[in-house]
């Protein structure tokens, strides 16, 4: 998924797969072993995030879901 961030601002990617807002954080894994990573950027740019849960480069993807 590619969506601009802002620089320096905090973000918190979904960890437990079940956040209707995609790959951030709305508070679904509560109850559960799950939690957020918290994460900011350095530039303001599009970022290709992570939807899948595969990555190794959370909350980045790096094309695990197509291998």
């Amino acid at each position: 998924m590619a969506i601009k961030l802002e620089a320096g601002k905090k973000y918190y990617y979904c960890t437990c797969g079940k956040s209707s807002d995609e790959v951030f954080c709305n508070g679904a894994h509560k109850g559960t072993s799950f939690t957020p990573k918290e994460f900011t950027v350095s530039e303001t740019k599009e970022y290709s995030l992570c939807d899948c849960k595969k990555t190794s480069n959370i909350p980045f993807c790096d094309g695990s879901h197509s291998k």
